[in-house]
């Protein structure tokens, strides 16, 4: 019974809280919602009161603490009521941020128990991994429809468009994100990359660690796939690493993105805190969203070199890799307690933790420091008498330059006018569009590990090695088969994806149409110049190419791949012609 009331409430909560922000209302209307936010979470409380004290089972303490917020808004209200004689209506107002916050807690813990239900049904990893992705691309589709979204209406096309790219953390668009869509609409695409770039799975357990207290082995099987992990063990807790984390980098970033914002650009506070916020959690989940009409390009923001490195270091940082960085603290941190116990503590014959870097972080981290200098050197010099004649100084030509050479790694981000960029510069863009950010980060492409593999495959062959060896480990033959496949795949999904666009798109330069659907793959967001001329047709094609190359080739290559297990046979061997 009580299972029942909560749902009800949850849904009704979520109803009525779409259409308050999705629609326009009168005044009247607006104060009806407010009684009716006040009534749910009236009984929300009951219900969870009445669920705790008759629950003969041993309550834990996040029981208790679920109510907490409700409790609190309704309390203020009430004294906001009683001593100030402001009236229902403003009193609401007046803790408006405090409310909404408890009217998420009452829809939250259903939408937990909502995925639960999936995971109890045990479909196949591959499926609930795509599944996720397809669920928040069609929510976000249908939010985006609603009437306060935009400024002057969108199309179902445009929305499904921006909704994938948003999901797909690419960062292409149809229309400009701070004039087209309203502070509601911003928000929703704010929403849709931070879930894009976490992942849904990963936010549902940190969720579902403090509604539910516990998760189920089924969802760590899940997790497992989806976060890349060897072990079962201890994945709840990493998930809730990896949020707290997230959060905290873009808070972080925002901070010292808020401190560097021109004053006189956003004289209003919550523009200032807002503007910030948007771009932070952008670039650290490589989403290439902006709400400036040409991204960094703009001309307030083309000479805020501060603000072009803070954006870097963001989506760097989010491209590495959650394990990458996690190995890396565990890694520093072993340093520091050797220099300590080894030169301040004077223990005799302490050794240190060996084998602390992974294999996997050495190759994610070297490849990415060779992609970055590489990256950076091209653009110095291939734009020094080009797009970078504009930064006068030599300190904005290097940080032009690094911005310039990294952002194609998924990013999307731009301080020039790409579309203006020379040929060599942009084929170098689009190698290293292919090849993406690190593996399970926020970035896409066929992943650094995957070229870095490829790459030295390719010189074991040439040496007449049968192996890869790096340092004194080797790498197992299913990881280079992997890599192979992946390689192929991206290839193949980019082949057909030009082919359809250039099909349609007559009028457009191949090297524009290559260069977008390489932009759709990756997902990176940069362009040309054409998304926007784009017909119907090309934007589905599109779409498809960044639900692809974020699903696809993360998820369901990985989900599925990982379920191959040896066969118990083998045929003879016969060589086949290769050359």
């Amino acid at each position: 019974m009580l299972k029942s009331i909560s749902r009800i409430l949850s849904f009704s909560a979520l109803s009525i809280l779409i259409y308050d922000f999705g629609f326009n209302n009168s005044e009247h209307v607006h104060d009806l919602i407010q009684w009716f936010y006040f009534i749910i979470l009236i009984l929300y409380i009951f219900t969870e009161s009445f669920s705790i004290f008759s629950d003969k089972i041993e309550t834990k303490l996040v029981s208790y603490l679920k109510p907490i917020f409700p409790i609190i808004a309704i309390l203020l209200i009430i004294y906001s009521i009683l001593v100030t004689d402001l009236g229902f209506t403003k009193s609401v107002n007046k803790f408006q941020f405090l409310f909404i916050i408890s009217i998420f807690i009452v829809i939250i813990p259903e939408f937990i128990s909502i995925v639960s239900k999936l995971y109890i049904r045990r479909f196949s990893p591959a499926i609930i991994f795509v599944g996720s992705f397809f669920l928040m691309v069609v929510g976000g589709t249908l939010l985006l429809l609603l009437p306060n979204a935009t400024t002057n209406g969108i199309s179902f096309i445009d929305a499904l468009f921006t909704s994938t790219s948003a999901v797909c953390i690419t960062g292409l668009v149809v229309l400009d994100t701070g004039k087209d869509f309203t502070l509601f609409g911003q928000t929703i695409i704010l929403f849709l990359f931070q879930l894009g770039g976490i992942g849904m799975l990963t936010l549902t357990s940190f969720f579902a660690y403090f509604f539910k207290g516990t998760s189920s082995y089924q969802e760590n099987l899940y997790l497992k796939d989806f976060l890349s992990s060897e072990h079962i063990s201890g994945l709840l807790s990493y998930s809730i690493k990896i949020v707290i984390f997230t959060l905290l980098i873009e808070a972080i970033g925002a901070a010292l993105i808020y401190v560097n914002i021109p004053q006189n650009l956003y004289p209003n506070l919550f523009d200032r805190v807002y503007f910030a916020v948007f771009h932070s959690v952008s670039a650290f989940c490589n989403a290439g969203f902006s709400t400036l009409t040409n991204s960094f390009y703009e001309e307030t923001f083309r000479f805020n070199y501060n603000i072009h490195l803070l954006i870097a270091f963001l989506f760097i940082v989010g491209g590495l890799g959650y394990n990458v960085i996690f190995n890396l603290y565990k890694y520093f941190k072993f340093q520091i307690v050797t220099l300590y116990k080894k030169y301040l503590l004077k223990i005799q014959n302490y050794q240190k933790a060996v084998n602390v870097i992974t294999l996997n972080t050495k190759i994610v981290v070297y490849t990415s420091l060779i992609l970055m200098f590489v990256g950076t050197l091209a653009f110095f010099i291939g734009e020094y008498n080009n797009t970078l004649v504009e930064h006068t100084t030599l300190w904005g030509k290097i940080v032009t330059a690094f911005f310039g050479g990294n952002t194609p790694r998924s990013a999307g981000f731009n301080t020039v006018d790409t579309s203006q960029l020379t040929m060599p510069i942009v084929m170098i863009t689009l190698l290293l569009m292919w090849i993406g950010a690190g593996p399970a980060s926020t970035g896409g492409g066929i992943k650094t590990s995957t070229f870095a593999i490829a790459m030295l495959n390719l010189y074991a062959t040439v040496t007449g090695k049968n192996r890869i060896e790096v340092g004194t480990r080797e790498i197992p033959q299913t990881s280079v088969n992997r890599a192979f496949t992946i390689i192929s795949i991206s290839l193949l999904v980019l082949g057909i994806s030009i082919f359809l666009v250039s099909a349609k798109e007559t009028h457009l330069s191949f090297i524009d149409i290559a260069f977008e659907c390489f932009s759709a793959y990756a997902p990176v967001g940069l362009s040309l110049g054409i998304t926007a001329e784009l017909s119907d047709y090309s934007k589905i094609v599109l779409s498809f190419t960044m639900f692809i190359g974020r699903v696809g080739a993360i998820n369901i290559l990985i989900g599925m791949l990982k379920q191959i297990q040896s066969l118990p046979y083998r045929y003879p061997q016969e060589s086949v012609l290769i050359n």
